[in-house]
């Protein structure tokens, strides 16, 4: 008697499931993205000066930091 009723509570089990499944929505994510800091007209009188040659590593700084500031702005 229990084997025939089994199936039955099965699949109301699973229509409830699905039931609460489908009422789930998606969520948007308002992800912020900071701002990136702007080094102004001081900073770029004092990278004029500097030489790629004594300054290898800050170069190469600059280069990972514009990277950092073009993906932001794909963020916005």
């Amino acid at each position: 008697m229990l084997r025939n009723k089994r199936p039955k509570y099965i699949l109301v089990l699973m229509l409830i499931g699905l039931l609460c499944l489908l009422s789930c929505t998606p969520t948007k994510c308002n992800h912020i993205c900071p701002e990136y800091p702007i080094a102004g007209s001081k900073v770029a009188q004092e990278l004029e000066q500097a030489s790629l040659e004594k300054y290898p590593n800050t170069w190469e700084w600059l280069g990972r930091i514009d990277k950092l500031r073009q993906e932001l702005e794909l963020c916005r």
